[in-house]
C-alpha cells in the first residue's frame, strides 16, 4: 500500500514539473507582490469585467431595436428611458447601478450630467477615442467595480431624439457600478 501511494506521488511529482518547466517565465510569475486578499480581487475584477461587458451588449442591442422598430417621432417613449427604468429595477434589487452620462455638455436630462470623478474620467477618455473605461475602487472598505462604454449616433433613428448630431457622434456613455463581493468565490 506505501510502495503504491509513493509511486502515484512520484508520477504526481514528475507530472508536475514537466508542466511548470515548460511555462515561460512570464506565465510562472506569481503574485508575489500581491496581497493574499487581493488575489480574490482580481479574479472579481475580471468577472465583473465580463459581466459588464455582456449586459453593455445587451442594453445596446435593445436601445438599438427598439430605436429602429418602434421611434418615429421625437414625442414617443425612447430606448434611453426604456433603458433608465431597467437601470432603476436592477439597481433596487440589488444588482448593480447603471445610468446615462452625457458627454455632449448639454443633456436633454441634467441627471444624466457626470456626477463622480470616475464618469468624468470615463467622458475625457471617450473624447480621447477610447470606447470602455473601468476602475476598481475601495471605498468604505468595500472593493466596487466601475466601468463605462461610450454610447454614439448608430442608426438614423438616433437623430429623431439628436437631431443636431450625425452617425458617428459621440453622446455620451453608461456608466456601471458593481459590488465585487458578488464576484468573489
Amino acid at each position: 500500500m506505501l510502495r503504491r501511494f509513493l509511486k502515484i506521488c512520484f508520477i504526481c511529482t514528475i507530472i508536475f514539473n514537466s508542466f511548470y518547466l515548460e511555462l515561460s517565465a512570464k506565465e510562472i510569475k506569481h503574485d508575489f507582490y500581491v496581497k493574499m486578499e487581493d488575489i480574490g480581487i482580481e479574479k472579481a475584477v475580471k468577472r465583473a469585467r465580463q459581466t459588464v461587458k455582456l449586459l453593455d451588449e445587451m442594453y445596446k442591442a435593445f436601445i438599438v431595436l427598439i430605436t429602429d422598430e418602434y421611434v418615429k417621432d421625437d414625442t414617443m417613449f425612447s430606448a434611453l428611458t426604456v433603458s433608465k427604468k431597467v437601470f432603476e429595477k436592477m439597481g433596487a434589487k440589488g444588482w448593480y447601478k447603471a445610468r446615462l452620462i452625457d458627454a455632449t455638455g448639454d443633456p436633454h436630462n441634467p441627471e444624466n450630467s457626470p456626477k463622480t470623478k470616475f464618469e468624468r474620467d470615463a467622458i475625457e477618455a471617450f473624447i480621447d477615442g477610447k470606447s470602455f473605461f473601468d476602475k476598481t475602487e475601495k471605498i468604505g472598505g468595500e472593493y466596487y467595480y466601475q466601468a463605462a462604454s461610450s454610447l454614439s449616433i448608430v442608426t438614423d433613428g438616433c437623430t429623431i431624439c439628436h437631431p443636431h448630431n450625425k452617425y458617428g457622434d459621440l453622446l455620451g456613455g453608461i456608466s456601471y457600478t458593481f459590488p465585487l463581493d458578488m464576484f468573489i468565490d
